[in-house]
């Protein structure tokens, strides 16, 4: 079932048929260098993630979703809005997205994670979405700044990696 659509990706809940195509995601040093603290993830922590994805998807209605191209419906990624540590609060998500590196540098994650706001704006009561980055994501910080989010902080994260924080806030038409 697919839970959003932009001109070109489609996001979905995780299939066990995904669990070879997330696996070179999470096995890709390029793709992980910017999750967490850039570890790649065995087999079996990704079939893992795929379980706890679709899992909160259930529970909150979000979650972490496969990325599709509608073109062929290959998985190029994953993305979503997560309850993280980051958001303790009720009314707050973290987005989370990222995609293969043959979708770099096409627009593809402005695509995404604007979609991801607006489907936010339209089915939900949040009243903002944060962003967490590491600073050294050029391109990362680059779609956030043209979405509208606006620069909270810099800080340490639980590993000691820096990070920069980003907040969207649910347009005032719409509260």
């Amino acid at each position: 079932m697919v839970w959003l659509q932009t001109s070109r990706l489609s996001l979905r809940r995780w299939e066990s048929t995904d669990l070879d195509d997330f696996c070179a995601l999470t096995s890709d040093p390029m793709v992980m260098r910017w999750v967490g603290d850039g570890s790649l993830l065995s087999r079996e922590l990704t079939e893992t993630w795929i379980g706890k994805a679709n899992a909160n998807i259930e529970r909150w209605g979000f979650g972490t979703h496969a990325v599709t191209r509608r073109e062929d419906g290959q998985v190029v990624g994953w993305a979503g809005l997560i309850r993280s540590e980051h958001t303790p609060e009720p009314d707050r998500a973290e987005i989370i997205y990222a995609l293969s590196p043959p979708c770099w540098g096409q627009g593809y994650a402005t695509e995404l994670a604007g979609g991801i706001l607006q489907w936010t704006w339209r089915h939900t009561a949040l009243a903002a979405v944060l962003a967490t980055v590491d600073p050294a994501n050029a391109a990362s910080l680059a779609v956030l700044a043209k979405l509208g989010f606006s620069h909270l902080l810099e800080r340490l994260d639980e590993d000691g990696l820096p990070e920069s924080h980003w907040l969207a806030s649910r347009p005032a038409d719409l509260v």
